[in-house]
């Protein structure tokens, strides 16, 4: 191959007829190739190991054509010559272990060793993915993945965070491959990415990448995104304006009108406070985990369905859920509204899968638009949750029973037991959640036809043990 000492110049009025190839004698391992079409493109070589064989091969690498001003993704010389000396000065410290590892590597590695076994790994990874790898605060400088992650100061960490407050649409593609838009950004980004960097940078410090954290001092009061412990519940007139906006009890008798929600999301969000599992369990609920005649639900111990860790999931059964007999009565008009999916809520643009993720919380989003569900302040899936536990609370269902009835693990410590009770303590405790399923569904159905809502101890009821 001919050595050629490389100019604009000599590369302008270089035009061969047939396809040529030079090096760079200034800088060597740089090649370009030109031919009768007037392109001229820059490649360097590399060697890559055969993984079957092991043994090296020469790999020709393209670092982008060349033209005198360097514009439309083009190279000028002197770019393509910092492009190959980068890429060798890599090479080298990926073979000699000096190579500075970047924000993204360091991310990747977090999310192979640690965020893989987290429930809703995905989700989080998304977060991490457009707030933190492909965060871009200064347009000026390349996106935060692409730092030197031993270069990051504390003041790097928080603009970042200040960029995730920031509440900004940007473009997205809908499953149809339809082109949109939306939001993302706001205080409750900011809080789960100062929570993640945290845990990428520290994860770097134990496995040796970094000396040091650059987030470890920073707080949640220092940029105003401190969550604040919500107490929203409702109230019985609530609990009555929430089922009568969702028209439950017509849609019990199959004489409900057309909404803008579809009765699917609209006999999910009553499920949701009759049965108070996260919208997770539910959202992937397939058919064969109901037996409407024994009126029990088990929801297998799979990734996202309950909260718990990968080890706990690799020896844990089924969670038994106890259904009250209006939440049996949903139910079947879901199955009616499912017709042959496998999905309890199934997807009405493909029954072969079921909705997404958060299209229970956009649903009660959506209701509380407008004046068909005004209850002064906002209702989340969440407060669902509590409301039924306020409830069951109120009609004396004791703390163990309740919160087992939520899905949580680790409710004896909370009840004042040992800290090894819940270790040993596994019982599910189906028949004592099942008394009080039907008591809170009780007061629940009173409420929604009318009747007197007057909350009754179980003891009076004769339904639990004294």
């Amino acid at each position: 191959m001919k050595h050629v000492d490389l100019s604009s110049e000599w590369l302008a009025n270089w035009n061969p007829r047939r396809r040529e190839e030079v090096t760079d004698r200034r800088c060597r391992g740089l090649v370009v190739r030109a031919g009768p079409s007037g392109a001229k493109t820059f490649y360097r070589f590399t060697d890559v190991r055969d993984p079957d064989t092991g043994k090296a091969k020469r790999k020709r690498i393209a670092l982008g054509r060349w033209s005198v001003d360097g514009g439309r993704g083009t190279l000028t010389l002197s770019a393509a010559r910092d492009a190959f000396l980068k890429a060798q000065e890599e090479k080298r410290g990926e073979v000699d272990g000096t190579a500075e590892r970047t924000v993204a590597q360091i991310a990747q590695q977090y999310r192979t060793d640690i965020l893989s076994h987290r429930e809703r790994a995905d989700e989080a990874w998304n977060v991490i993915r457009v707030h933190v790898v492909e965060a871009q605060p200064d347009p000026k400088r390349l996106s935060f993945g692409e730092w030197v992650a031993r270069q990051v100061k504390a003041s790097d960490v928080a603009t970042v965070v200040r960029h995730a407050k920031r509440q900004r649409m940007v473009p997205a593609t809908t499953r149809k491959g339809e082109m949109m838009t939306r939001r993302i950004g706001g205080a409750g980004a900011a809080r789960v990415v100062l929570r993640e960097l945290k845990s990428i940078f520290a994860h770097a410090v134990e496995t040796g990448d970094l000396d040091a954290s650059p987030a470890v001092v920073a707080k949640t009061r220092t940029f105003g995104i401190r969550a604040t412990s919500r107490s929203r519940y409702l109230k019985a007139g609530e609990v009555k304006a929430f089922f009568d906006a969702l028209e439950l009890t017509a849609l019990l008798d199959g004489t409900a009108k057309r909404q803008r929600l579809s009765p699917t999301m609209r006999l999910a969000l009553a499920f949701q406070l009759y049965v108070p599992l996260r919208s997770q369990s539910l959202i992937g609920a397939q058919w064969i985990e109901i037996d409407l005649d024994a009126k029990r639900w088990t929801v297998p111990p799979v990734a996202g369905r309950l909260k718990m860790r990968k080890e706990e999931r690799e020896e844990a059964e089924g969670f038994v859920v106890p259904l009250p007999s209006t939440a049996v009565a949903m139910l079947k008009r879901l199955r009616e509204e499912a017709g042959d999916s496998p999905w309890v809520l199934a997807s009405p643009l493909d029954r072969k899968r079921h909705i997404e993720a958060k299209a229970v919380v956009r649903a009660l989003s959506r209701l509380q638009t407008g004046d068909r569900l005004a209850l002064g302040s906002r209702v989340t899936v969440h407060d669902l949750r509590r409301t039924w536990r306020t409830f069951a609370m109120d009609l004396g269902v004791d703390n163990v029973t309740a919160e087992r009835s939520l899905g949580h693990v680790a409710v004896l410590r909370a009840s004042g037991f040992g800290g090894a009770a819940d270790v040993y303590g596994r019982a599910q405790m189906v028949e004592q959640r099942a008394a009080a399923a039907e008591l809170v569904a009780a007061a629940f159905d009173r409420i929604r036809l009318g009747k007197d809502a007057t909350v009754v101890p179980l003891t009076e009821r004769g339904v639990m043990p004294a």
